[in-house]
């Protein structure tokens, strides 16, 4: 009874120990289309403060993966803040062909709400899309509102899907004007700070001298020759090639050429100080949550392709953006009151004409064909029609009305359509809906499907292409597999309640949030899973 008694005494104790030592700001970072081997690759070439001091005072998930398929910007934050797949918390792409409005929709339009901080229609948008509360949600209510939650990114989905719904402020850029901006969701006007900071037009300052290689261009050995036939053209330019005269690229263009250079990362960083400070984020104790996404890494990265000198050029600067980040959280809320994250939303894979051209499998899939070679085996089998909605996202919608007027059931569709893509070059598997319904037999691509795919918002039929294939041309490149090129993904946890250590262990990128919440000692969000990385956890 007394041995009973102390052991209680002294669970409860750390139970009290744990409370009294939650962080006052929880960091989430997202760098777009981060690959796990650009560590590898780049670091002899890192600072000692930025991507080696995560790794070296925090916890390093080696093996970590996207779990679904349809592996774009949007799904990929909603997953990591919500700690669950697209399945449950509906983002199934950037965009998707929506059934009930028989139209294209955009992950954070919103007609309803209005743009603040801008004329153009940049701001109309809301998480409202968005199926399930995210950590931003939990942190919020975990003091009763009066913590803060608040998104940056370059992309308005970046920004808003993972601050949740309950955010004071998600902010992203107007490419018309190079601003910072929000939307009437949020506020009625910017924040006095985010005016300033839009004063100071940071984008022409930072983008004045142009964008040469931080190191002498030689030392690039990790990289291709910088005239690669494999990277496209910026607007201006006749090769692929450094400097670029960015002001002249811009001008020529939009603030987003401006988002292709690393400088884009630049100006997050600067806006995430001016954030910490001005929002007193961490400064008491109402825990905040401050949710940063790079996106200067997945512009350029569809523009040069991850071999390319320019890539690697964004992370040795994105690298030095993380050490003046981590030292102004020391600095400010202190090295011991925050806990952070840094992940990707996705991965990427090589330019498939570089691989073509030394003998690795790989090419592209023109969806457009596709769509056409399925529409004329429909007509062939059933009589010319209007047989399909939509074909997009790998995913292929049938047009109902069709069916019923021609007397033909949608498992007739199913049936042609697999006889069709059966002698279609580069297709691996055909899933039904019903299908995904279902319990599938045990193979690791079928249930990557399914955990992609939301039974109210996806198709009738999902699509699976061959081990490099990509929707794209021949230049730079795309992502949207679930191939590991595509879902391997970077995964540092560091801060308080995070242990020292390295990990191999298979990890999936729903679990990060839940594992956040046991270090912070919170709510799990509502949907997410329940699996944590045991191994990072005090």
């Amino acid at each position: 009874m007394r041995k009973s008694f102390l052991l209680l005494a002294i669970a409860l104790y750390s139970i009290s120990i744990s409370a009294q030592e939650k962080p006052t700001l929880v960091v989430g970072i997202v760098v777009d289309q981060m690959r796990m081997d650009y560590i590898y690759r780049y670091w002899e070439k890192f600072s000692e403060n930025g991507f080696k001091r995560m790794i070296r005072d925090g916890f390093l998930c080696k093996n970590a993966h996207i779990n679904y398929a349809g592996t774009y910007t949007a799904p990929g934050h909603a997953s990591i803040y919500s700690g669950s797949t697209p399945m449950t918390h509906g983002i199934i792409g950037n965009d998707w062909f929506d059934k009930k409005e028989n139209q294209m929709v955009y992950c954070v339009y919103d007609s309803t709400q209005t743009s603040v901080g801008t004329k153009a229609d940049a701001g109309k948008m809301s998480p409202h899309r968005m199926l399930v509360p995210t950590i931003g949600d939990v942190i919020r209510t975990n003091s009763v509102f009066k913590g803060k939650s608040i998104g940056i990114s370059l992309k308005d989905r970046g920004a808003i899907l993972p601050a949740g719904f309950s955010a004071n402020g998600a902010y992203w850029m107007d490419y018309t004007s190079g601003d910072m901006v929000t939307s009437s969701y949020y506020m009625e006007k910017l924040p006095v700070w985010v005016s300033n900071f839009n004063k100071q037009k940071w984008p022409d300052k930072l983008a004045k001298n142009g964008w040469s290689t931080l190191l002498a261009i030689e030392k690039y050995v990790e990289s291709s020759e910088d005239n690669s036939p494999y990277e496209r053209l910026m607007d201006t330019k006749e090769t692929p090639t450094f400097p670029y005269d960015l002001p002249a690229i811009i001008k020529a263009s939009s603030y987003y050429s401006f988002g292709i250079s690393p400088f884009g990362n630049t100006l997050l960083g600067k806006f995430a100080e001016q954030a910490i400070i001005n929002e007193d984020l961490g400064g008491d104790e109402n825990m905040d949550l401050l949710a940063i996404s790079f996106s200067s890494t997945d512009m350029a990265g569809h523009m040069f392709g991850p071999q390319s000198i320019e890539i690697q050029d964004t992370y040795l600067r994105l690298d030095l953006e993380l050490s003046s980040l981590l030292k102004m959280l020391d600095d400010r809320v202190g090295s011991g009151n925050y806990t952070l994250f840094l992940t990707a939303d996705h991965a990427a894979p090589s330019v498939p004409q570089l691989l073509i051209d030394q003998g690795i499998p790989s090419g592209t899939v023109d969806r457009k064909d596709l769509r056409a070679y399925m529409e004329k085996a429909l007509d062939t089998s059933f009589g010319d029609a209007d047989w399909i909605r939509s074909y997009y996202n790998q995913e292929l919608f049938f047009n109902y009305k069709t069916f019923d007027a021609q007397g033909k059931s949608i498992e007739d569709g199913y049936s042609v359509i697999r006889k069709a893509l059966d002698d279609y070059d580069g297709i691996v598997s055909v899933y039904s809906k019903e299908d995904l319904q279902h319990p599938l037999p045990h193979n690791k691509f079928t249930q990557l499907t399914r955990n992609g795919w939301n039974q109210m918002r996806s198709g009738d039929m999902a699509v699976q292409y061959s081990p490099g294939l990509i929707e794209y041309y021949n230049k730079g490149t795309d992502h949207e597999s679930s191939y590991n090129y595509d879902t391997h993904i970077p995964l540092i946890l560091m801060g308080k309640g995070i242990k020292n250590g390295v990990s191999s262990d298979p990890v999936d990128v729903s679990q990060i949030v839940p594992t956040v919440c046991m270090a912070i000692s919170v709510a799990l969000p509502d949907a997410s899973e329940h699996r944590v990385i045991k191994k990072a956890l005090h």
